[in-house]
Protein backbone atom coordinates (compact mmCIF):
# COMPACT_ATOMS: atom_id res chain seq x y z
CA UNK A 1 0.00 0.00 0.00
CA UNK A 2 3.09 2.66 0.85
CA UNK A 3 4.06 2.02 -2.44
CA UNK A 4 1.06 2.72 -4.04
CA UNK A 5 0.81 5.61 -2.09
CA UNK A 6 4.34 6.80 -2.94
CA UNK A 7 3.99 5.99 -6.76
CA UNK A 8 0.55 8.79 -6.79
CA UNK A 9 3.05 11.57 -4.79
CA UNK A 10 5.65 11.30 -7.68
CA UNK A 11 2.98 11.44 -10.43
CA UNK A 12 1.41 13.75 -8.85
CA UNK A 13 4.55 15.63 -8.88
CA UNK A 14 5.70 15.04 -12.70
CA UNK A 15 1.99 16.15 -13.78
CA UNK A 16 2.58 19.59 -11.81
CA UNK A 17 5.84 19.52 -13.15
CA UNK A 18 4.44 19.32 -16.66
CA UNK A 19 1.85 21.41 -16.32
CA UNK A 20 3.92 24.25 -15.04
CA UNK A 21 7.17 23.52 -17.70
CA UNK A 22 3.96 23.94 -20.76
CA UNK A 23 2.67 27.23 -19.22
CA UNK A 24 3.03 30.02 -21.74
CA UNK A 25 1.67 32.70 -20.22
CA UNK A 26 3.23 36.20 -21.08
CA UNK A 27 2.83 39.73 -19.82
CA UNK A 28 4.15 42.91 -22.45
CA UNK A 29 5.99 45.71 -21.31
CA UNK A 30 6.49 48.49 -23.52
CA UNK A 31 7.11 46.36 -26.51
CA UNK A 32 8.39 43.18 -24.96
CA UNK A 33 7.08 40.63 -24.48
CA UNK A 34 8.38 38.55 -21.12
CA UNK A 35 7.13 34.45 -20.66
CA UNK A 36 5.68 34.43 -16.65
CA UNK A 37 8.05 32.48 -14.46
CA UNK A 38 6.78 29.45 -13.43
CA UNK A 39 6.56 30.52 -10.05
CA UNK A 40 3.65 33.29 -11.36
CA UNK A 41 2.24 30.81 -13.44
CA UNK A 42 -1.67 30.25 -12.92
CA UNK A 43 -1.97 32.76 -10.86
CA UNK A 44 -2.96 35.72 -12.89
CA UNK A 45 -5.33 37.93 -11.29
CA UNK A 46 -9.26 37.44 -12.51
CA UNK A 47 -10.06 40.71 -14.25
CA UNK A 48 -13.73 40.02 -11.82
CA UNK A 49 -10.79 40.55 -8.74
CA UNK A 50 -9.92 43.84 -10.26
CA UNK A 51 -10.26 47.27 -8.02
CA UNK A 52 -12.24 50.03 -9.53
CA UNK A 53 -10.19 52.64 -8.59
CA UNK A 54 -12.58 55.41 -8.22
CA UNK A 55 -14.22 52.58 -5.20
CA UNK A 56 -10.71 52.80 -2.97
CA UNK A 57 -10.65 54.66 -0.39
CA UNK A 58 -7.41 56.04 1.42
CA UNK A 59 -6.18 54.73 4.49
CA UNK A 60 -6.02 57.62 7.84
CA UNK A 61 -2.47 59.25 7.53
CA UNK A 62 -1.37 57.50 10.94
CA UNK A 63 -1.31 54.59 9.13
CA UNK A 64 0.92 55.23 6.24
CA UNK A 65 4.52 55.23 6.13
CA UNK A 66 6.07 58.96 5.88
CA UNK A 67 3.63 60.92 3.65
CA UNK A 68 2.43 58.54 1.41
CA UNK A 69 -0.85 57.90 -0.30
CA UNK A 70 -2.36 54.68 0.51
CA UNK A 71 -5.88 53.41 -1.15
CA UNK A 72 -7.52 50.50 -0.30
CA UNK A 73 -11.18 48.27 -1.07
CA UNK A 74 -13.67 50.44 1.83
CA UNK A 75 -13.77 47.35 3.18
CA UNK A 76 -10.42 46.55 3.41
CA UNK A 77 -9.56 50.18 5.28
CA UNK A 78 -12.26 49.30 7.95
CA UNK A 79 -10.30 46.00 8.52
CA UNK A 80 -7.01 47.15 8.68
CA UNK A 81 -8.50 50.18 10.88
CA UNK A 82 -9.91 47.86 13.68
CA UNK A 83 -6.81 45.48 13.64
CA UNK A 84 -4.22 48.73 13.83
CA UNK A 85 -6.63 49.67 16.93
CA UNK A 86 -5.99 46.44 18.39
CA UNK A 87 -2.47 46.51 17.27
CA UNK A 88 -2.23 49.54 19.04
CA UNK A 89 -3.48 48.46 22.23
CA UNK A 90 -0.89 45.80 22.28
CA UNK A 91 1.68 48.59 21.58
CA UNK A 92 2.51 47.39 18.41
CA UNK A 93 2.03 50.00 15.19
CA UNK A 94 0.58 49.38 11.84
CA UNK A 95 2.12 50.99 8.82
CA UNK A 96 1.36 50.63 5.73
CA UNK A 97 3.83 50.90 2.72
CA UNK A 98 1.97 50.06 0.26
CA UNK A 99 -1.88 49.19 -0.84
CA UNK A 100 -3.61 49.35 -3.93
CA UNK A 101 -1.42 49.34 -7.14
CA UNK A 102 -2.52 49.02 -11.02
CA UNK A 103 -1.23 46.81 -13.60
CA UNK A 104 0.07 49.99 -15.80
CA UNK A 105 2.54 51.27 -12.25
CA UNK A 106 3.23 47.48 -11.61
CA UNK A 107 5.12 47.74 -14.71
CA UNK A 108 6.57 50.87 -14.31
CA UNK A 109 8.12 49.46 -11.01
CA UNK A 110 9.32 46.29 -13.25
CA UNK A 111 11.16 49.11 -16.03
CA UNK A 112 12.91 50.93 -13.26
CA UNK A 113 14.39 47.45 -11.92
CA UNK A 114 14.82 46.48 -15.25
CA UNK A 115 16.38 49.85 -16.17
CA UNK A 116 19.39 49.18 -13.54
CA UNK A 117 20.23 46.13 -14.77
CA UNK A 118 17.80 43.67 -13.46
CA UNK A 119 16.74 40.40 -15.34
CA UNK A 120 12.52 39.94 -15.79
CA UNK A 121 13.12 36.55 -13.65
CA UNK A 122 15.01 37.72 -11.04
CA UNK A 123 12.90 40.94 -10.76
CA UNK A 124 9.46 38.67 -10.53
CA UNK A 125 11.08 36.79 -8.02
CA UNK A 126 10.57 40.14 -5.59
CA UNK A 127 7.88 41.61 -7.82
CA UNK A 128 4.64 40.17 -9.31
CA UNK A 129 4.51 40.36 -13.13
CA UNK A 130 1.68 43.07 -14.34
CA UNK A 131 -1.37 41.79 -14.13
CA UNK A 132 -0.62 39.20 -10.57
CA UNK A 133 -0.25 41.32 -8.12
CA UNK A 134 -2.64 40.81 -5.13
CA UNK A 135 -2.17 44.68 -4.85
CA UNK A 136 -4.23 45.21 -8.20
CA UNK A 137 -7.06 43.70 -5.93
CA UNK A 138 -7.22 46.83 -3.87
CA UNK A 139 -6.88 44.07 -0.59
CA UNK A 140 -3.50 43.43 -0.12
CA UNK A 141 -0.97 45.78 1.95
CA UNK A 142 2.63 46.34 2.61
CA UNK A 143 3.28 46.99 6.47
CA UNK A 144 6.87 48.16 7.20
CA UNK A 145 8.74 48.65 10.56
CA UNK A 146 11.02 50.40 11.80
CA UNK A 147 12.94 47.70 14.23
CA UNK A 148 15.10 45.99 11.96
CA UNK A 149 14.07 43.18 9.74
CA UNK A 150 10.52 42.93 8.90
CA UNK A 151 10.60 38.63 9.23
CA UNK A 152 11.80 39.53 13.26
CA UNK A 153 9.84 42.10 14.21
CA UNK A 154 6.96 42.68 17.23
CA UNK A 155 4.96 43.64 14.27
CA UNK A 156 5.46 41.01 12.56
CA UNK A 157 4.76 38.36 15.60
CA UNK A 158 1.62 39.99 16.34
CA UNK A 159 0.18 39.96 12.48
CA UNK A 160 1.20 35.95 12.94
CA UNK A 161 -0.86 35.97 16.22
CA UNK A 162 -4.21 38.55 15.67
CA UNK A 163 -4.10 39.18 11.53
CA UNK A 164 -6.62 36.42 11.10
CA UNK A 165 -9.28 37.70 13.63
CA UNK A 166 -9.54 40.46 11.12
CA UNK A 167 -9.35 38.59 8.18
CA UNK A 168 -5.64 39.09 6.93
CA UNK A 169 -3.96 36.50 5.51
CA UNK A 170 -0.30 36.43 4.74
CA UNK A 171 -0.15 35.62 1.09
CA UNK A 172 3.52 34.42 0.48
CA UNK A 173 4.46 32.65 3.88
CA UNK A 174 7.90 31.32 4.51
CA UNK A 175 6.98 27.85 3.87
CA UNK A 176 5.59 28.80 0.24
CA UNK A 177 5.87 26.02 -1.97
CA UNK A 178 8.03 26.54 -5.68
CA UNK A 179 10.18 29.74 -6.00
CA UNK A 180 8.17 32.30 -4.60
CA UNK A 181 10.00 34.96 -2.45
CA UNK A 182 8.78 35.13 1.50
CA UNK A 183 7.16 38.39 1.90
CA UNK A 184 6.45 38.40 5.73
CA UNK A 185 5.30 41.85 5.24
CA UNK A 186 2.44 41.53 2.26
CA UNK A 187 -1.02 40.68 4.10
CA UNK A 188 -4.05 40.29 2.02
CA UNK A 189 -7.48 41.23 3.46
CA UNK A 190 -9.87 37.80 2.53
CA UNK A 191 -13.42 38.95 4.24
CA UNK A 192 -15.51 35.96 4.27
CA UNK A 193 -18.38 35.95 1.50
Amino acid sequence: MKQVATAAVVVLFLTAATVMAECRETVMIDSTEYTVPSWWCGHKIDSANLAEPSTLRRLPPQLCYEDFRIYVRPDTKAALVKMAERARRDSIDLIAKSGFRSPSYQKTIIKRRLAKGATFEEITRLVAPPGYSEHHTGRAVDLVTSAGSFAESDVYRWLKTHAAEFNFIESFPDDSAGDRHWEPWHWYHAPPE
